[in-house]
């Protein structure tokens, strides 16, 4: 290099060593500099949330937090007489945000496959809907510890005509068994062996339902809860004994639900996350599960099992 073009470059790192003094400045005074000392920001947050990247904060001034639910009795839904979000997640973090210092909840009702899509997309501020955790979607959502475990079933014409036990019969008969699109189900049903043909995918849980009281289909799959309780109600049908379903290894699979939040809310996961386990231990989540769900063990099933239990992480 000459001496030309080496004063050139004393020059521009000169400039490069200022704008940079300058930049960081800025970021101490006008942006609080991160997480105070100038290294990468701390995403755990202490226990009351604060220093979440400011979303909880923004709830509390707000006095308001929006939840996304599928309208998936007794999971999460919108009662239709009173327009009120409730439901087995819907009313557990109900009270904890209000020990959060959030009041009041609002749903946006969506498609089960569109949680995860509107949930990334900012039209909600958390999954209230009983969602399984699973490593794929933990990928795309920060999940709580799970608040609930729950086995598989199916609803069947009465007499089970086609002798269906499991996913895994479903492929040794011509039936078609109806899922829904973006749950746990479909994969289940691909892992049973059940070919393409006889696997029904429908954007909305209730029309599953609808299509099996049609003859549209053979047979609906779901937790045993949500077949028990359309079982209860549709005349001519019955939900299959409860079973677990199989993973792609032909391990058994317990599916637990939990709460789901963005990634960038790490800090808002992790206060919600530590009301949600001290209302697991004082027998809180147990009393809301019993009364939505029916069983008090589905709670209590749950009650010693973490996120990093079932995806690996933590």
């Amino acid at each position: 290099m000459n001496a030309k073009n080496r004063g050139v470059a004393w020059r521009l790192l000169a400039i490069f060593a200022v704008l940079a003094m300058i930049v960081a400045a800025c970021g101490s005074e006008e942006e609080g500099g991160g997480d105070g000392d100038g290294d990468t920001a701390d995403t755990t947050a202490p226990a009351d949330g604060e220093g979440d990247g400011s979303l909880l904060e923004e709830l509390r001034e707000a006095g308001s937090v929006t939840v996304g639910v599928a309208n998936e009795v007794p999971y999460g839904y919108e009662d239709e007489d009173t327009g009120e979000v409730t439901g087995e997640a819907p009313e557990i973090a109900k009270l904890i945000f209000e020990e959060l210092g959030v009041p009041e909840m609002e749903a946006v009702v969506t498609e089960f496959g569109g949680l995860i899509g509107g949930l990334q997309s900012g039209n909600f501020d958390m999954i209230a809907a009983g969602m399984f955790i699973n490593p794929d979607r933990a990928e795309q959502v920060l999940f709580t510890d799970p608040d609930y475990c729950v086995l598989e079933s199916m609803l069947v014409p009465e007499g089970n005509p086609d002798g269906l036990t499991d996913y895994a019969s479903v492929a040794e008969t011509d039936a078609v068994l109806a899922v829904a699109s973006g749950t746990v189900n479909v994969d289940y049903a691909v892992w049973a062996g059940i070919p393409d043909d006889q696997i029904e995918e429908f954007s909305g849980i209730e029309d599953q339902y609808d299509a099996l009281a049609a003859g549209r289909v053979d047979a609906v799959s779901g937790t045993v809860l949500t077949v028990q309780q359309h079982a209860d109600v549709m005349e001519g049908y019955e939900a299959l004994p409860a079973f677990p379903a199989l993973d792609e290894e032909g391990n058994e699979v317990y599916g637990c639900g939990g709460f789901g939040f963005r990634y960038e809310n790490q800090g808002l996961r992790d206060a919600f996350n530590e009301v949600l386990n001290e209302m697991k231990k004082d027998g809180t989540v147990a009393d809301i599960v019993e009364d939505f769900l029916g069983l008090r063990t589905l709670a209590e099933d749950a009650q010693d099992v973490t996120l990093e239990d079932l995806v690996g992480e933590g």
